[in-house]
């Protein structure tokens, strides 16, 4: 009995022995972990900062223009006839005066011809009848017969005229014209629309429309603001110079007119520009550059940058945010004017985290999500 119970108090010593060692064993190997991950440093981001700061902001309404050339026009005849001639190619420009169109007109002239030639032998004949006034032979009813025959033979060689000179279609303005596949030889009839003219000029139009809560604070004179592709240099301004006198009876805006200076060349008629206009006088707000704003599901939020036992550390702040103003955001909530903001590079940090901003950081989209 005594041998059975010194064997197991043998086999339980074992594995008490076994045990204590793994323990440790173990415990040798967390310290071991702990101490790696205390020699290790803490990540640091290398991010550009900027101190947010107190500027101007103004209320914007944004609209899609469309640039109209400061003169056009959609060339028709007016009677019709076969094309003898045109004058111009596709996408020339023609100055005014210079032929556009012209109709074969020699049955016109023969027309004009005979009728000036009727007109010329009315006028001789009136003139006889004036030279009989004193003479016994003279007759006051045919010399108003005579009057009356010239009068009407000049007035038909005058239609004739206009009819001839209706058929030779030139450009009333200097212009760009459109494209056109008429070729001579066509007949075409009343109305038949030949080609389109867009002016030439220094300037250019652009039209837009507002809601008419943002058009009851713009007046003609206020400025506007046109980005786009289509602007050259991607940004200029222009003057507003006329307002529609009633709503859209289908959505209720109102048509603008404003007129970019310096711009008629470069904006082709018919292109669409973004068109900003402000819509309240300049209030005070905190600006922080666009590149600071990142997105996430909770909303719109920069970091902030604050000294905590003398590191820096960011810190995610949420915020309200206003109109765009060149690389900047206008700020309403939820940051201070003098804050230390994360700016380029802000799309690399995280709660918490350490930063670094004696080195610059890499380029970052404005707008991303954390």
């Amino acid at each position: 009995m005594l041998r059975r119970v010194s064997a197991w108090l043998a086999v339980i010593l074992a594995i008490a022995g076994i045990a204590g060692g793994l323990g440790y064993y173990k415990y040798n190997e967390i310290q071991a972990g702990i101490a790696a991950s205390q020699a290790t440093p803490e990540p640091v981001e290398a991010v550009l900062s900027v101190h947010a700061r107190t500027g101007q902001w103004s209320a914007t309404t944004r609209a899609i223009g469309s640039v109209v050339a400061l003169r056009q026009v959609e060339i028709k005849n007016e009677i019709a006839g076969v094309i003898a001639e045109i004058g111009f190619k596709s996408g020339d420009v023609v100055e005014q005066g210079a032929l556009l169109v012209q109709f074969d007109v020699r049955q016109e002239n023969a027309a004009l011809a005979a009728t000036e030639a009727e007109a010329r032998l009315a006028k001789l004949t009136l003139d006889r009848r004036e030279n009989l006034r004193d003479s016994a032979a003279f007759n006051q009813q045919e010399l108003d017969r005579a009057r009356e025959d010239f009068a009407a033979a000049t007035a038909r060689a005058k239609t004739l005229a206009v009819i001839v000179d209706k058929k030779r279609i030139t450009a009333p303005f200097r212009a760009r014209v459109g494209i056109t596949d008429w070729q001579p030889g066509a007949y075409l009839d009343i109305g038949t629309r030949i080609v389109t003219l867009q002016g030439m000029a220094a300037d250019a139009y652009v039209d837009f429309s507002l809601p008419q809560d943002s058009a009851a604070v713009i007046r003609p004179g206020a400025r506007v603001t046109l980005t786009g592709a289509a602007v050259p240099g991607g940004e200029t301004t222009a003057t507003i110079v006329a307002e529609d006198n009633s709503a859209d009876g289908t959505n209720r805006a109102i048509r603008f007119r404003a007129v970019a200076k310096g711009f008629g060349e470069a904006l082709r008629p018919g292109t669409f520009v973004d068109v900003t206009a402000i819509t309240s006088p300049p209030q005070p707000t905190v600006l922080v550059p666009l590149a600071s704003i990142r997105r996430s599901p909770n909303g719109q939020h920069v970091f902030v940058l604050v000294e905590e036992q003398g590191k820096l550390r960011a810190r995610a702040r949420q915020v309200t945010t206003g109109a765009v103003q060149g690389d900047e955001i206008a700020v309403h909530k939820g940051v201070e004017a003098g804050e230390l903001i994360a700016a380029s590079g802000s799309f690399k940090l995280r709660e918490g985290l350490l930063v670094d901003t004696s080195t610059a950081a890499a380029p970052a989209p404005s707008v991303g999500v954390n």
